[in-house]
């Protein structure tokens, strides 16, 4: 047991805190703001700041001469424009809610443009795929367009007896005749048939009360035609009233 085992040793003063039981206690005001009005206060020592000794820069001192070169804090000098706006009656929830609705109304115009852009797209897509098809159709056109010669001969040679039934040269006139029809190519034109100027031509015509309207009395040539397209006129004798 040592001696004054029972009472409490003095204990030393901790920084900023009172010197013994009768000490007094001081702060010095760094704040950069005044509260008061909410302006910002000059750099430099603040009242009741004690200057310190040449050589002994503190933290704060450092953390002063990185500001800039007008010694104002960035988050010191928010803070005083957000206390002006709280006088004017603006605040900062209002700002933001009003950045919000900007925003949303960007949102509403991108998005608008974006459906436009789409229905473009779609659009031109569209018409290339149109014009895609139709240029393979004027192509498969062309080339059955060429075979018509053929196709004349080979009628001409049935009439005539020269295509016999039966024979070789018989079978590949008929499968050229299917290879055709499966682009889409048939023959039209027949006796009986009424007159149509749009895909018969007439070149020889007999006036007959018999009918009552002008008909095709003689095929001279068969027309050809790819789906709608017509080929090749029907060339046809026709016979009807005057």
């Amino acid at each position: 047991m040592t001696e004054n085992a029972g009472t409490n040793p003095q204990q030393e003063p901790r920084d900023g805190s009172a010197e013994g039981q009768g000490g007094s206690f001081s702060f010095a005001d760094k704040r950069r703001v005044d509260p008061t009005d909410g302006t910002v206060r000059p750099s430099g020592p603040a009242a009741g700041e004690q200057e310190q000794p040449e050589g002994a820069a503190s933290a704060d001192d450092a953390s002063a001469r990185s500001q800039g070169a007008e010694g104002v804090d960035p988050i010191d000098a928010e803070a005083a424009g957000l206390f002006a706006e709280a006088e004017q009656g603006e605040t900062p929830g209002a700002a933001s809610d009003a950045r919000v609705a900007e925003l949303e109304g960007r949102v509403a115009e991108l998005q608008e443009e974006l459906k436009r852009t789409q229905a473009e797209y779609v659009n031109s897509r569209r018409r290339i795929e149109a014009s895609a098809q139709a240029g393979t159709e004027t192509a498969v056109a062309g080339v059955l367009s060429s075979l018509i010669g053929v196709l004349d001969d080979v009628e001409l040679g049935r009439q005539h007896g020269d295509i016999a039934e039966g024979t070789p040269f018989a079978s590949i006139a008929s499968k050229l005749e299917d290879a055709l029809r499966a682009h889409g190519m048939e023959r039209f034109g027949a006796e009986g048939e009424a007159f149509d100027p749009t895909i018969h031509e007439a070149l020889m015509h007999e006036d007959s009360d018999e009918v009552e309207v002008a008909e095709i009395k003689t095929v001279l040539q068969p027309g050809y035609r790819m789906k709608e397209r017509v080929l090749r006129p029907a060339r046809v004798a026709t016979r009807g009233p005057q």
